[in-house]
């Protein structure tokens, strides 16, 4: 029997005897190397982008005997957001959405497509931090602080 492993559900391993369990906190710190399996330490690192001029300065685990590095879950998914921001902001982001900047009389504003925004509740507030005069990076947070 061939198995489709791009398209591998877990129903299909039942007979073939393989279970595999995680814990909830297996991909975050500390973690262990699994070639040596010695405790990782915290360092910082540099990763440069390959095809961009821009080095992200990271925290990372290193093995202290085989020197391998590896991100922590938290901080592979930072990696990953990073990585979007960087494509957006140099025009490569995957989906664009273009809209109007209107000026209510003192205050610009911007309306997001409603694809965007089925899982916004009106208690959630926002960070917009400037990183050019022209391009902002805006952070949705929760909940409003009471």
């Amino acid at each position: 029997m061939k198995i489709d492993y791009e398209n591998l559900q877990p129903e299909d391993l039942e007979d073939g005897g393989v279970k595999i369990e995680l814990a909830e906190d297996a991909f975050e710190a500390p973690l262990t190397c699994a070639k040596c399996n010695k405790k990782m330490e915290k360092v910082l690192t540099d990763f440069e982008l390959p095809g961009r001029e821009i080095t992200l300065h990271l925290e990372a685990y290193r093995c202290k005997k085989c020197h391998r590095e590896l991100f922590s879950g938290q901080q592979a998914e930072k990696f990953d957001a990073l990585l979007t921001l960087v494509d957006a902001m140099k025009q490569q982001a995957k989906v664009k959405f273009e809209r109007a900047a209107n000026l209510d009389g003192k205050n610009w504003f911007i309306r997001f497509p409603s694809d965007l925004t089925k899982s916004w509740n009106k208690q959630m507030e926002t960070e917009i931090i400037p990183i050019t005069q022209r391009d902002f990076f805006i952070h949705l947070k929760r909940n409003k602080l009471k």
